[in-house]
């Protein structure tokens, strides 16, 4: 029932709105193959694995005027619709604003690894932010946002957000310098919540990134650094798996215990022809809880991507997932994604 009054809300609104707005519809539909053997403290399983991607979606990009446009996006979530992106955005001039959900600026994409629904060593490595609601401000190559803060933080075992105080939204920051064959940015971020009830206790978290590419005819090289505390509440964090893998600071009602983290990520792509490339990278995490014992993980592939038609295309790829720490997991794993764009 639920799906059916988002088709029915969503096919009005197009109804009403198509005389004052140029839509553009798009699609993707993207499915996973993959054999995983996974090994923890000497046993391992092997398992084929195939399923629809979480990230296959449907969506328009909508143009109201030469000042205002937008864009809405659905995608799949164990068969359930999710909201991917939903914004609009008024171009003043000078610049421009974007109200909705939306990437924040504390991204240095450029992996293009398909396992695990297109990870591109989010978590593990490459500098990746959630999509949140905010509001941006785009100037040029400069961009400004204030986003939905995250007041998650670890009691030990689980990730909670319980007796939390927040006065102040996440502000995230990000300026790149952009050349004929290069690209260079520079990143930051700020959060600050409070958490306990009797003697509240303040979790700042902060990061600070540096990423970029340079383009060599048919090669590509990129890299990217980043760091901070508490990291999790900013960017995507998984050094283990688990809650507390995620990067976020340790509270047991009485000390909060700060999450320090160190993160990189390199990778290399070559396009032989329209048709065949590959691509390469390598990815590595690292968070600390204030000089206690460290939990490290590291991601590497090669791929080989195929495009067989205008928006038809084959990724096979292999490469390990591993969790590096004594009684964690290695994944390591071989497949493809079979990817239809429309």
């Amino acid at each position: 029932m639920k799906k059916l009054v988002i088709i029915v809300a969503t096919i009005a609104v197009l109804f009403s709105s198509a005389h004052a707005a140029d839509w553009n519809f798009y699609g993707s539909a993207r499915v996973s193959t993959f054999y995983e053997n996974v090994e923890v403290s000497g046993s391992d399983t092997t398992n084929f694995d195939m399923a629809l991607q979480n990230n296959s979606r449907v969506g328009a990009n909508v143009k109201v005027s030469d000042e205002v446009s937008g864009r809405f996006e659905y995608g799949t979530n164990d068969g359930n619709v999710d909201i991917r992106y939903l914004y609009g955005v008024w171009n003043f001039g000078a610049g421009s604003i974007l109200v909705g959900q939306h990437e924040g600026p504390l991204r240095h994409p450029g992996s293009d690894q398909v396992y695990a629904t297109d990870a591109g060593l989010g978590g593990w490595g490459e500098m990746s932010s959630p999509r949140k609601a905010q509001i941006k401000l785009m100037m040029g190559t400069f961009r400004l946002a204030f986003r939905e803060p995250s007041v998650d933080y670890n009691d030990g075992a689980n990730n909670i957000d319980n007796n939390t105080e927040v006065k102040i939204p996440s502000i995230e920051a990000k300026y790149r310098f952009v050349g004929d064959n290069y690209n260079i940015g520079i990143s930051a971020g700020y959060s600050s919540f409070s958490v306990g009830t009797t003697s509240p206790k303040d979790i700042n978290s902060y990061v600070l990134g540096i990423g970029g590419d340079v383009t060599f005819g048919g090669i590509i090289l990129g890299a990217n650094l980043f760091g901070g505390e508490n990291v999790g509440n900013l960017v995507d964090t998984d050094v283990n798996g688990s809650d507390t893998g995620a990067g976020l600071a340790q509270y047991d009602s009485t000390t909060v215990i700060d999450n320090e983290a160190l993160a990189w990520k390199i990778y290399a792509t070559y396009v032989f022809n329209d048709m065949f490339g590959i691509h390469a990278g390598y990815g590595y995490m690292k968070t600390e809880l204030d000089n206690l014992a460290k939990d490290e993980v590291q991601s590497y592939y090669v791929q080989f991507p195929i495009t067989l038609a205008n928006g038809v295309s084959i990724v096979p790829e292999i490469g390990t997932l591993d969790y590096k720490e004594a009684g964690q997991s290695q994944t390591d794993y071989v497949g493809a994604k079979w990817q239809i764009d429309f």
